[in-house]
């Protein structure tokens, strides 16, 4: 998290003498195309081979897409005035942890379900 944090505040300060203002982050998150959305959920425990692939590959697109999200919020440019502003860089902090925290959960809850979906494979498999 400290990487993330000084990258943060690293991208942003080498960018403060470039780019227009932005009001918000709502601006912001508008200029980086938007949050992506996590796939649903596919439960481990019913699933067959098939839809936990297709999980998988949901989940491979949204890391994708919410990195690049990421990587647009670090490196989007902000005017000084933006800058000097705690209010606007504790918005832009709070917002990217959010993001962050959101794709953690997103992870682990697919590695749950993907382990549960070995599992009871490995269960079936070991049945004479």
């Amino acid at each position: 998290m400290k990487n993330l944090f000084s990258a943060l505040i690293l991208s942003t300060l080498a960018l403060a003498l470039t780019g227009p203002a932005l009001a918000d982050v709502s601006g912001l998150n508008a200029a980086c195309g938007g949050l992506p959305t996590a796939p649903s959920v596919t439960q481990g425990d019913s699933a067959d081979e098939t839809a936990m692939r297709a999980y998988g590959a949901g989940m491979r697109d949204y890391t994708a897409r919410l990195m690049t999200y990421l990587t647009c919020l670090d490196n989007h440019p902000a005017s000084s005035a933006d800058l000097a502003s705690a209010s606007y860089r504790r918005e832009v902090i709070s917002h990217r942890q959010q993001v962050v925290d959101q794709l953690e959960k997103s992870v682990s809850r697919f590695n749950t379900e993907l382990k549960t979906f070995k599992s009871r494979q490995a269960q079936v498999a070991a049945v004479p």
